[in-house]
């Protein structure tokens, strides 16, 4: 994993962070997973997020060991996503795309000579005139 290091947090931001957090759990435990899963709405997202928004107004720096795991946690899920996105990007998106174009003989990079005679991929580029560069558009 990458030596990326959690930045000490200043006390706005823990208060920030508590109540964006006690939001978040009460929306999504509280709310959305019972109204979707035609659960019963359960009473302990209600009390957590109350705490944890209670702690944030009254005193933010109590949140510092809770950021701090969040923080480690939201770096170990990045580096994981990071790899399992470029994966799939790859395998799903650039694979098949090269799988076709070799298909259909298409050589974007021009990599064959078209003749065995040369030995080399050189392009040979076109002179220009001399007042090319009078008029650029």
């Amino acid at each position: 994993m990458s030596n990326t290091t959690i930045t000490p947090a200043t006390p706005s931001e823990l208060r920030q962070f508590g109540l964006l957090f006690s939001t978040v759990v009460i929306l999504l435990f509280g709310v959305l997973l019972p109204w979707v899963f035609d659960q019963t709405y359960p009473l302990w997202p209600w009390v957590s997020a109350g705490v944890l928004a209670i702690l944030a107004v009254l005193t933010p720096t109590t949140l510092r060991p809770f950021y701090r795991a969040w923080m480690r946690f939201g770096l170990i899920a990045g580096f994981i996503n990071t790899r399992i996105i470029m994966f799939l990007l790859y395998y799903l998106v650039f694979v098949p795309i090269g799988a076709l174009m070799t298909l259909i003989g298409r050589d974007a990079l021009s990599r064959r000579t078209g003749d065995t005679a040369h030995d080399s991929y050189r392009v040979v580029s076109s002179t220009r005139d001399q007042d090319h560069f009078e008029r650029p558009y």
